[in-house]
C-alpha cells in the first residue's frame, strides 16, 4: 500500500503538485497508525512509555488532577497535592489552555495519553512536510524528510521517556521554520501569522526549554538568512512581530509563568555545575551510525553518560548519508544555511564538553535557567532531516551520483564493520582483559552514569552490552554496503531512488517501533498506600518520597513532589531540614532523616522504602502534628532566612505557640488566656474560606506553603475590612486578625494571570478583527485573497 502511494507521489509531482499532498497526508497517517494501532485499539489501559519516566512519575498524575479540575469548572492555578502546596498552572508544564490537550477532557486518561502521542507524531511529520515542500523539494523528499523527523531519535525516544510536553512543543517547530523561511522569501501578513501561531501553540504546550531553543535557534537562522536579505529592516519587523504577538497571546501563561520562575529555585539562574548537567557527550555521535551501541532499555539498560532519549542522534544511517550528501549536492537555495545550522547546534548541544557552555551561561539570557543543553539535538535534527530530503531530492532529480560518493560509503561501511568485530573480539576476552569493558568503565568513572557501579563489574552485562554495541555497528555497516549498491546500480532504473527512500524509511520505522514500551496505567496506583488512608481521614499530609505525585490521585497532600519548578523558599527550608546547605537547594533533595518541623507541615504518614526487603515500605506515624489553621498570640520578626532557621530548629521553637514573620503585624497580637477559635468552611485547589471569632487580636497561621499569588478578602458579615496575607515561618501563611468575627476568603489569584488573561483576549480579539478588516479590504471574494495567502 506505501509503495503504491509512493509511485502516486512519484508520477504526482511530474503534474500538478497540488495532487502529492493529500497523497502524503495519508501516508504520514498510515505510518502514524502502523506505529500505535496496537496502543490506539488496546482494550487495555496500556500507555506509551517506560515505568519510571516522567509520564510514570509526573504526567499521568498532572493530566488526571489538571483536566478532572476542569471537567468540573475548575482552572487549577493551584496544586495542593505536593510540596504541601505550589503553584500549578504557572508552572507551564500543567499545560491546561493548550487546544489540543482537549482530548483529556474528552477521553479516558491512557486513552487520551496513547491519542495525544500519535497526534503530535504526525503533526510534526505533516509541518515537516510543508516546510520542505516550500523549499520546492520533490514530494517524495519532503515526505522522506517528514517521516525521517517523526521517528528520529532526538524526538520519537521522547515518548519512551514520558516527555509528553516535549513533544506537544517540539511539534509546532518545523511551522515557526516554515513561517521564516517563507517571509525571507516574500514578506507577507500570513507568514507573520503563521509564526505568531505555532510559538503561541509552543507557549501553551507547556515546556519552555524547547520554546526557548527554537527561539535560540530561530535567531541564529534568520541571523544567517538576514547576511544576503534585502528588505532588513522590514524582515526583522516581521520576524520580531511573530514573536512579539506570540507574547501577547499567549500572556495569559507567560506572565504567570514568569511570576512563578521568580520564586522557583530558578529565580537568581542555576550554577554553573547544574546548568552543566545534560550536556550531550561527544562519544554519543556515534549513535548517528549506532542507536543501540549504548544500550537500548529495553534488553540492555543504557550504561552511557546522562539519558539515553536526550543523548541520541539517530536518523537513520540512510538519512545520515542522504543528509551528507545533501550537504555537498544540493543547490544553496535551497539548503539555506542547513549545514552552518547543524554544525553550530551540535556544538549548543555539547553543551559543557566545549568552552563556549561558560560563556553563554554566564552572558545569555536563559542560558542559566535551564540543564540539558543535549535538547538542542532536536533543532539539529530538524536541519539534518531537512538536508536528507535535499540529498534525495538532487538524486530523484538527477538519477545519477559519482562513484566516489559511492565508494565513500562503502568506506564507512567497512569501518563501521571492523570497529563491530573489534568490540565483539573485546567483549568476548575472559578475565575482563578486554578494551572493552575498560572502555565501558570509563564512563562509570565520569560519575555522570545512572546505572549501578555493579553492571559495569559483571562480566556478562559487558559481554552482552558488547555484542548489543558490535550488532548495532555491524547493522549500520549492512545498511551502508546495501545503500552503496543501490546507489552503483542507480543508472539502471528510474525506480531505483524510490527504493533508496523506501530503506530510508524502512530503516527509521524499524528502530522507533523496537524503541517503542508500554506499561499499565494501574501501575502507577498505590492500592495499599491509598486503603490505609481511606481508614484514616483528616485534614493532613502524607511524605512518600519513591512516588511523591502520587498524593493527586490519591486525593492526599504530600509534603513533597516530583517537578522541576519548586518553590524557593520551600525548597531552602525542606533542604536545611536534612541538614544541608539552603543555598544549594534544588529540586532534588537526598532526604535521611524525618525532621520534627514536619510537624509544622501536617505530616501525618510517612512511607519509608526499606532497603533489601523486597521494596516494602515502612510507615512511620507522627503524632501530634499541627491543624491547618492555628491561632498564635506570640510572634517575632526576622528578616534573614539563616536566622530563622535557626530559631526554627532550636528546641524550644514551638510553632503551635510562636510564628515568626518577616515584617510586623497590623493589627498586632494580644496574649490572653483566650484563643478563639477558626475553622475551614469550604475549600478547593485555589481558595479556602476561614470563619473565625477572637476576643482579642492573633495570627492565624496557615499551615500551607506561602506564595506572592495567595490574597484575601473580606466576606460580608466579617468585623476586619481588609485582611494581608503574609510568609509565617519562612515558608507558611500568616494573617493578621483583629478582634471580632471574620468570614475570610483566601484565594490563589496571582494578578500575573488577571492582567495575562486581559491582555490574551484583547490581543485574540483584535487579531480577529485586523483579519476580519484585512480581508474584507482585500476583496477576498474578488480574487486577492490568494495574494493575501
Amino acid at each position: 500500500m506505501i509503495q503504491n502511494s509512493l509511485s502516486s507521489i512519484a508520477n504526482a509531482s511530474k503534474g500538478s503538485p497540488r495532487i502529492s499532498f493529500p497523497v502524503a497526508i495519508l501516508i504520514l497517517l498510515g505510518f502514524t497508525a502502523a506505529m500505535f494501532a496496537g496502543v490506539l485499539l488496546s482494550t487495555e489501559k496500556i500507555v506509551l512509555s517506560i515505568p519510571h519516566t516522567d509520564l510514570f512519575d509526573q504526567f499521568a498524575y498532572w493530566r488526571e488532577f489538571g483536566f478532572s479540575q476542569m471537567r468540573h469548572g475548575n482552572l487549577a492555578l493551584w496544586n495542593p497535592h505536593v510540596f504541601s502546596g505550589a503553584p500549578f498552572f504557572g508552572g507551564l508544564q500543567s499545560a491546561l489552555l493548550y487546544p489540543l490537550n482537549i482530548v483529556y477532557l474528552i477521553l479516558p486518561l491512557a486513552m487520551a495519553i496513547n491519542v495525544s502521542v500519535a497526534m503530535h507524531v504526525f503533526l510534526v511529520g505533516t509541518f515537516m512536510y510543508l516546510w520542505a515542500s516550500h523549499r520546492g523539494l520533490h514530494p517524495l523528499a519532503c515526505l522522506l524528510s517528514s517521516v525521517l523527523l517523526m521517528f528520529c531519535g532526538a524526538h520519537f525516544m521522547q515518548i519512551q521517556a514520558g516527555h509528553l510536553p516535549h513533544l506537544c512543543t517540539m511539534t509546532w517547530a518545523p511551522l515557526v521554520f516554515l513561517s521564516i523561511d517563507g517571509f525571507f522569501r516574500k514578506p507577507m501578513l500570513r507568514w507573520c501569522l503563521l509564526g505568531m501561531f505555532a510559538i503561541t501553540m509552543q507557549i501553551f504546550a507547556g515546556y519552555p526549554q524547547h520554546l526557548y531553543f527554537t527561539a535560540v535557534t530561530a535567531a541564529l537562522y534568520s541571523t544567517l538568512c538576514m547576511v544576503k536579505a534585502k528588505q532588513r529592516v522590514r524582515i526583522f519587523l516581521g520576524l520580531l512581530s511573530m514573536y512579539a504577538g506570540a507574547s501577547v497571546l499567549g500572556a495569559v501563561q507567560l506572565l504567570p509563568a514568569i511570576q512563578v520562575a521568580g520564586e522557583s529555585i530558578r529565580s537568581g539562574g542555576l550554577s554553573y555545575e547544574f546548568a552543566a548537567r545534560f550536556s550531550f557527550p561527544p562519544e554519543n555521535l556515534i549513535t548517528f551510525f549506532a542507536p543501540c551501541f549504548f544500550g537500548n532499555e529495553t534488553t540492555i539498560p543504557y550504561w552511557g553518560r546522562w539519558y539515553l532519549w536526550e543523548m541520541f542522534l539517530f536518523v537513520g544511517v540512510t538519512g545520515l548519508m542522504l543528509a551528507v550528501y545533501g550537504s555537498f549536492c544540493g543547490k544553496r537555495s535551497i539548503r539555506r544555511f542547513s549545514v552552518a545550522m547543524v554544525v553550530t547546534l551540535i556544538f549548543l548541544a555539547l553543551g559543557a564538553y566545549t568552552p563556549l557552555f561558560g560563556i553563554l551561561h554566564g552572558s545569555i539570557p536563559g542560558f542559566d535557567k535551564f540543564r540539558g543543553s543535549s535538547k538542542f539535538i532536536f533543532q539539529a535534527s530538524l536541519f539534518i532531516t531537512m538536508l536528507a530530503g535535499i540529498g534525495f531530492d538532487h538524486i530523484a532529480r538527477h538519477g545519477i551520483i559519482k562513484r566516489k560518493t559511492v565508494l565513500a560509503i562503502l568506506i564507512v561501511g567497512m569501518i563501521l564493520g571492523t570497529a563491530a568485530v573489534c568490540i565483539r573480539n573485546s567483549a568476548e576476552e575472559p578475565n575482563d582483559t578486554g578494551w572493552w569493558r575498560h572502555a565501558m568503565y570509563q564512563v562509570y568513572d565520569t560519575s555522570q552514569s545512572y546505572l549501578p557501579q555493579e553492571h559495569y563489574r559483571d562480566p556478562q552485562f559487558v559481554r552482552k552490552a558488547g555484542f548489543l554495541a558490535s550488532r548495532s555497528l555491524m547493522v549500520g555497516a549492512g545498511i551502508c554496503v546495501l545503500l552503496s549498491f543501490l546507489l552503483l546500480l542507480l543508472g539502471t532504473s528510474r525506480k531505483l531512488p524510490y527504493v533508496i527512500a523506501i530503506l530510508a524509511m524502512a530503516e527509521i520505522f524499524v528502530f522507533a517501533r523496537m524503541s517503542l514500551s508500554t506499561f499499565h496505567l494501574s501501575s502507577i496506583r498505590s492500592p495499599k498506600i491509598e486503603k490505609m488512608l481511606a481508614s484514616h481521614p483528616g485534614d493532613y499530609r502524607i511524605f512518600n518520597p519513591k512516588r511523591p505525585d502520587a498524593a493527586m490521585s490519591m486525593g492526599v497532600n504530600d509534603i513533597w513532589g516530583y517537578d522541576s519548578v519548586v518553590l524557593k523558599r520551600y525548597a531552602e527550608f525542606m533542604t536545611f531540614t536534612q541538614g544541608n546547605p539552603p543555598n544549594e537547594a534544588s529540586q532534588y533533595v537526598e532526604f535521611t532523616r524525618l525532621h520534627r518541623l514536619y510537624k509544622m507541615l501536617r505530616c501525618r504518614f510517612s512511607f519509608i522504602p526499606t532497603k533489601g526487603k523486597g521494596g516494602k515500605v515502612e510507615v512511620i506515624e507522627s503524632e501530634d502534628v499541627m491543624p491547618r489553621l492555628q491561632l498564635i498570640q506570640d510572634y517575632a520578626v526576622m528578616k534573614d532566612r539563616d536566622e530563622i532557621f535557626d530559631i526554627m530548629e532550636g528546641p524550644s521553637f514551638d510553632p503551635r505557640q510562636k510564628v515568626i514573620l518577616e515584617t510586623h503585624p497590623q493589627p498586632e497580637p494580644v496574649v490572653s488566656e483566650k484563643k478563639g477559635t477558626a475553622s475551614v468552611i469550604d475549600s478547593s485547589s485555589d481558595h479556602l474560606t476561614v470563619e473565625a471569632d477572637l476576643p482579642g487580636p492573633a495570627i492565624l497561621l496557615i499551615t500551607d506553603t506561602y506564595s506572592d499569588g495567595w490574597h484575601a478578602r473580606a466576606l460580608p458579615g466579617s468585623s476586619q475590612q481588609e485582611y494581608v496575607v503574609m510568609p509565617a515561618n519562612y515558608i507558611l501563611r500568616a494573617i493578621p486578625l483583629s478582634r471580632g468575627y471574620h468570614r475570610i476568603r483566601i484565594e490563589y489569584k496571582p494578578l500575573t494571570f488577571q492582567i495575562g488573561k486581559w491582555i490574551s483576549m484583547g490581543s485574540f480579539v483584535s487579531c480577529m478583527i485586523f483579519l476580519g478588516w484585512h480581508l474584507r479590504k482585500k476583496s477576498i471574494m474578488g480574487g486577492h485573497y490568494r495574494s493575501f495567502l
